[in-house]
């Protein structure tokens, strides 16, 4: 009978441990595991797993840009890093949405009116057009996410566009400088001189109106960003980049009159046929290609078009005779150091993501990746203290790199550095000079309206 009951005892012993191991090898949530260090997936937020060494649950990240445009190298670019991501990060799929920029922004702003659900990480600007989603908790915080091997690489000064009440949502890719790009050809066959003051701006756009089929500034006035690049670019040499930068911050008010002055000389501009007759009817697109292809004299653009002007396959014109110049100066006014630009641009994350862990981590990885990309396809300047290789930069990019490396005080775009209605405000307004009898009153009394507040 005690040997029966030692046997007995011995059984049951057994099968408490094969229950207990089988228990052990699934989580909460059914996912088999075993005993190495693994990663699992909890509630859709990345945890460290010493149990078991299958691979993580199978997600997908819903990621949005607005490189949408085939021709784009930063679309390819990004996809190029994409594809990288996933080889590394092989349970982990990326599903990427595109819109063109205005309608991508339009779009953005829809979703986060409510959860955003379909997006997990998003491109956006940072300075005041975040600050929105950051003031109605739509974004999630980076900082526990960036680590010391993180902050070690990231270029000091770079940050501020993307910190908030003392924490930091996003990092940056590049930033940017605002060029006259000039194509030396037709201003030869105008008989014109390369403008460095606005007076030889506005003679030589006369004279290239008279050249048959061309137009002496390409405007893109259909987006009102384009448009707003024109006035923000005379605003800037009017005004100077520090008295704007303390407008934009709500420092003082809208009240120069170097904004009443800048205003007139679109309207002056407009008046002597710089922008063609209809610079309304066409948008970004299609003033980048008018300027590639020979029937745009001038474009006021991002240093990121320089990459555009090389590699773009429908380009006819020779890169080699494309000038890239400091927005003119106005005689008496502004400073020839102040600029354009600046980092804005990035990747963040939408606090309702479901996958917060990866989502953050793929945020940071992108960022870096197209600031790499960016600076060594000639498109923009890193915001990382990485290894760059600079043997493929365009002598274009290498022209704007020497222009930006004699600037001192930067501004961003007004419409980044605003709050998003005084920002639609200003960009819808700026439009109403590009067309006749545009009223400069009302130009300015909407702007003071919108941001004297």
């Amino acid at each position: 009978m005690k040997k029966i009951t030692k046997r007995l005892v011995s059984l049951l012993l057994a099968a408490v441990l094969v229950f207990s191991l089988a228990a052990c090898g699934k989580n909460d949530k059914g996912t088999t595991t075993d005993s190495k260090d693994t990663d699992k997936v909890t509630e859709g937020k990345t945890e460290k797993n010493t149990d078991g060494d299958k691979a993580p649950e199978q997600i997908t990240l819903n990621v949005w840009h607005q490189w949408s445009n085939d021709t784009n190298e930063l679309k390819k670019l990004y996809d190029q890093a994409v594809a990288e991501y996933i080889e590394a990060n092989p349970h982990v799929k990326i599903d990427t949405q595109t819109l063109d920029t205005e309608a991508y922004k339009t779009k953005i702003s829809a979703e986060f009116a409510g959860t955003a659900s379909g997006i997990d990480v998003f491109y956006y600007w940072g300075a005041g057009t975040a600050r929105k989603l950051v003031n109605a908790d739509k974004l999630l915080p980076l900082d526990d996410y960036i680590t010391d091997d993180v902050k070690a690489k990231i270029l000091p000064g770079s940050t501020s566009a993307f910190e908030y009440n003392g924490k930091t949502y996003s990092l940056p890719m590049f930033s940017w400088y605002m060029t006259l790009f000039a194509n030396k050809d037709l201003f030869e066959q105008a008989g014109a001189t390369i403008p460095t003051t606005y007076d030889e701006l506005l003679e030589a756009c006369t004279k290239l109106a008279a050249l048959d089929g061309v137009t002496p500034l390409a405007a893109g006035a259909k987006d009102g960003w384009n448009a707003a690049f024109i006035y923000q670019a005379l605003a800037l040499r009017e005004v100077g980049a520090k008295n704007i930068n303390a407008m934009l911050s709500g420092e003082v008010p809208f009240e120069d009159t170097g904004y009443t002055e800048a205003a007139n000389k679109v309207i002056e501009l407009y008046n002597a046929g710089a922008f063609g007759k209809n610079p309304l009817e066409t948008g970004n697109d299609d003033a980048n290609s008018a300027f590639i292809s020979g029937k745009a004299a001038m474009r006021i653009m991002g240093s990121w078009f320089a990459n555009q002007v090389y590699t773009d396959a429908t380009a006819t014109i020779n890169p080699e005779n494309v000038v890239a110049l400091k927005i003119p100066m106005i005689s008496g006014k502004g400073s020839a150091t102040d600029y354009a630009g600046g980092f804005v641009e990035s990747f963040w994350v939408n606090k309702n993501t479901k996958y917060a862990d990866e989502a953050a981590k793929f945020a940071i990885f992108i960022n870096e990746k197209m600031g790499k990309a960016a600076y060594e396809t000639g498109t923009g300047f890193c915001g990382w203290n990485v290894e760059l290789d600079e043997s493929k930069l365009n002598p274009l990019f290498v022209q704007i790199k020497g222009l930006l490396g004699e600037s001192v005080e930067g501004v961003l775009a007004w419409d980044t550095s605003l709050d998003s209605n005084p920002a639609t405000i200003h960009n819808e307004q700026v439009q109403t000079l590009f067309a006749p009898n545009a009223d400069v009153n009302v130009f300015i009394e909407e702007h003071k309206a919108a941001i004297n507040q």
